[in-house]
């Protein structure tokens, strides 16, 4: 399990606990889907009225993102995996799946 979390040097996320809390989410996608290698977020300063957290995702010979926006970082991480795990879904039903 490969997880890190990118942001400005001005935004303070790991005092709200979002870090924890990234971590807590993100660890059942590392359970479900065996092919998923590494989870990279990036986030968008305090400073902006509304956040923004983009994933990116590396599967096995593939890259997936999604992005999302939100009052704070932990309502925009929630939609930003809403959306992957879509993604995630297709391709796993594409690659082990097929007949």
């Amino acid at each position: 399990m490969d997880i890190k979390i990118e942001r400005n040097a001005s935004t303070d996320a790991s005092a709200n606990g979002f870090e924890s809390y990234a971590k807590e989410r993100i660890q059942k996608y590392f359970d479900h889907y065996p092919f998923l290698q590494s989870i990279q977020i990036y986030l968008r300063g305090k400073k902006h009225p509304t956040k923004k957290v983009k994933l990116q995702m590396n599967l096995k010979g593939k890259e997936i993102f999604s992005e999302a926006k939100g009052l704070q970082h932990h309502d925009a991480f929630d939609n930003a995996l809403v959306k992957v795990a879509s993604q995630l879904a297709k391709y796993k039903s594409k690659h082990y799946y097929a007949a």
